[in-house]
């Protein structure tokens, strides 16, 4: 992975940490140690493991490969949480509903407000099942 690459990743993910610490009151800090022995990218949230994205473009091949390279990296029954944003677009989330208190077990999509509302209430405003 290039320079510019990284510089990227890191910049997404502060702006990720700024955001779900304005929105979810989470204090959430970069793991440095995932370039080197992988895993996820935020910690801070007990539980979650958090795997972002920042990319020029997220086709939905795109999201479905990072969607299982984030569940490929969860253990001992973490809670699997990828965010991903594209150049010029808003923050998306992949959940698994079930895991929020959900009945669904397929992955779904999420906006910020469908993100919190699943967070505080185990529920989500806008469901979008990805395919």
């Amino acid at each position: 992975m290039g320079k510019r690459s990284r510089t990227k990743g890191a910049k997404g993910e502060l702006e990720l940490a700024n955001l779900l610490a304005d929105r979810l009151s989470l204090d959430l800090r970069r793991r440095l140690s995932q370039y080197q022995a992988g895993g996820h990218d935020l910690e801070g949230w007990d539980g979650v493991h958090i795997e972002v994205k920042r990319y020029a473009s997220a086709t939905q091949g795109s999201v479905a490969g990072w969607w299982q390279q984030t569940l490929g990296q969860c253990h001992g029954g973490e809670t699997p949480l990828l965010a991903y944003r594209a150049d010029k677009q808003e923050w998306r989330f992949v959940i698994r509903p079930i895991d929020w208190g959900g009945a669904v077990a397929e992955p779904a999509e999420v906006d910020i407000d469908g993100l919190c509302a699943w967070v505080r209430h185990g529920q989500q405003l806008k469901l979008e099942v990805s395919t």
